[in-house]
């Protein structure tokens, strides 16, 4: 099983702006990864062509399976 967590945030324009951690560790909180997304905000940390990232929109831990066929 994989698993990615995904950070989207408003930018300046109104868009939304998406980054992905793989393999994000087990009993991940929510009070950590807002804290984290809220410094990426405040430290202006990354440059978008879509803005700059002015606040949360969400955060999610996605679980893909692979099943082998051949």
């Amino acid at each position: 099983m994989a698993k990615k967590l995904v950070m989207a945030f408003v930018t300046a324009l109104g868009a939304t702006s998406s980054m992905t951690i793989d393999d994000p560790k087990d009993a991940l909180t929510e009070a950590e990864v807002r804290t984290v997304m809220e410094s990426i905000i405040a430290q202006n940390v990354f440059n978008t062509s879509k803005g700059d990232l002015t606040e949360i929109k969400s955060a999610e831990i996605i679980t893909t399976t692979e099943e082998i066929l051949i």
